[in-house]
């Protein structure tokens, strides 16, 4: 029975948050390149898929267009820096992973 519920919650999650994926392969290299769409019709992700796993740069967007995070994948698994942005596209904070585990840290303060 709680399987059931479960189950039920998700499905009914997915209809009320659906999202659109567009996938295309150009050059046929088993690298695939995704935009993700809100039910808007707004972008809210790009990137590239190898084997339906993130594999190289993926970008994040507001409901407004703006970058909120540009992150590096390697077959699924974190790898490189990842940076996050604030409404107004300043970086607030940078972090480097290796093999899906944090290496290194940073936080950026803007003062007026």
């Amino acid at each position: 029975m709680k399987q059931l519920l479960t189950t039920l919650f998700f499905l009914v999650g997915l209809s009320v948050y659906g999202q659109e994926m567009v996938i295309t392969d150009w050059d046929n290299d088993m690298v695939q390149e995704y935009v993700k769409y809100d039910d808007e019709g707004n972008k809210i992700e790009n990137g590239y898929l190898v084997n339906g796993k993130y594999h190289g740069t993926i970008t994040s967007y507001d409901s407004k267009g703006n970058i909120r995070l540009i992150a590096r994948f390697k077959n699924g698994v974190r790898n490189g820096l990842w940076k996050y942005y604030n409404e107004e596209g300043q970086i607030t904070h940078e972090i480097v992973y290796e093999d899906n585990k944090r290496l290194q840290a940073s936080l950026t303060r803007y003062f007026e």
